[in-house]
């Protein structure tokens, strides 16, 4: 556990109305659980940014297993804390054991709300991470996701399978349940704390990667997707297949500043996602905006163009609510995650 001290470099502003006042303004101390992960360390340079003091909590090697301890958190939070954002978690679509997902995501949940209602007498706002995971399953692959979605059909699964459900209903699930604990949660016990909830859940988060790494394997699941879709060439005939949602990590964290301070997040789930790619897409999107950025695979570029209507997350009540800018492009994000990569990469090649 550590503080981090504010800078004075302006990162997000956000336009109040004069009957709406920030839940938890700077120069407050807000808790960043996952600090040192890809998401957790851009979150608390956007919280220094805009003046915020920043205590962090640290995953260990063992993947976030401790944060399932019931008293992991109680040491982090005091009377200082204004705000808790809950990032620290596992991201995997390919456990084979219900323990390794549902202890830190669901329990690791539980176990912080707690820990901030026995002693963080002071917080007036709970911020999670959640996932657009716990959105999917409508057999319409047309479907337009809203804050009205659940992944029923994962829950369901992993309730009559459990881990035999496979990785993806598994962290699927996992997400779902720990939504709803916070849900019930803060109803329980209403009378008892003096903050409410937000729920953000993001697409998949791509972006620069500032946080510490050794070697490809050790990224974070979403890095090491985009740099494999980046790198890996595929058929002609394949490049207009769906790749993937993102949402920039950057903007990912401008969301989670404004959730602070926006009064009327309060109790809400807040979706993020930028749009929908095909690798065409993607591929054309990198060499728009960086064209000599070498080691980017180029695919097809006189294949029939297809681009999706949009995204199939519906962000605009967050845009809308948060007062969000625009989000960053594909290809700015796309690229900035590649230089990243790459230069440290070849940094150690050197």
């Amino acid at each position: 556990m550590f503080f981090l001290q504010p800078t004075a470099i302006p990162y997000l502003t956000l336009e109040l109305q004069d009957d709406i006042m920030p839940t938890a303004p700077p120069p407050g101390n807000v808790l960043v659980t996952g600090v040192s992960g890809f998401s957790g360390i851009w979150i608390a340079h956007a919280l220094l940014a805009n003046g915020y003091h920043v205590r962090g909590t640290v995953r260990n090697p063992k993947k976030g297993a401790h944060v399932a301890e019931p008293d992991a958190f109680d040491n982090a939070l005091d009377g200082s804390i204004a705000a808790v954002i809950h990032v620290a978690g596992v991201a995997e679509l390919d456990a084979t054991d219900a323990s390794d997902i549902f202890g830190p995501n669901r329990d690791g949940v539980v176990n912080l709300l707690n820990s901030t209602l026995k002693h963080g007498k002071n917080v007036k706002r709970f911020v999670y991470m959640s996932s657009a995971q716990a959105l999917l399953g409508n057999d319409d692959i047309f479907h337009v996701y809203t804050e009205d979605d659940w992944a029923e059909k994962d829950l369901a699964l992993v309730q009559e399978k459990g881990s035999g459900a496979g990785g993806q209903a598994l962290y699927r699930a996992s997400k779902v349940l720990a939504e709803r604990a916070i849900v019930d949660f803060v109803e329980t016990h209403k009378m008892e704390i003096g903050w409410d909830a937000v729920r953000i859940l993001p697409a998949w988060i791509f972006g620069p990667v500032i946080h510490d790494w050794k070697t490809i394997d050790d990224l974070n699941l979403s890095s090491k997707v985009m740099y494999q879709q980046l790198t890996v060439p595929r058929d002609n005939d394949k490049v207009n297949d769906y790749a993937s949602e993102y949402i920039d990590v950057r903007d990912v964290a401008d969301a989670f500043v404004a959730a602070l301070q926006v009064e009327g997040a309060g109790g809400k789930r807040l979706l993020l996602d930028a749009g929908a790619y095909t690798y065409q897409n993607l591929y054309d999107a990198v060499n728009k905006v960086a064209p000599d950025l070498k080691g980017v695979v180029r695919g097809n570029p006189n294949a029939p163009p297809f681009t999706f209507p949009g995204a199939f997350v519906d962000s605009s009540r967050t845009v809308s609510l948060l007062r969000l800018k625009p989000f960053r492009s594909l290809g700015e994000t796309a690229a900035d995650t590649f230089r990243s990569i790459q230069t440290k990469l070849e940094g150690r090649a050197a």
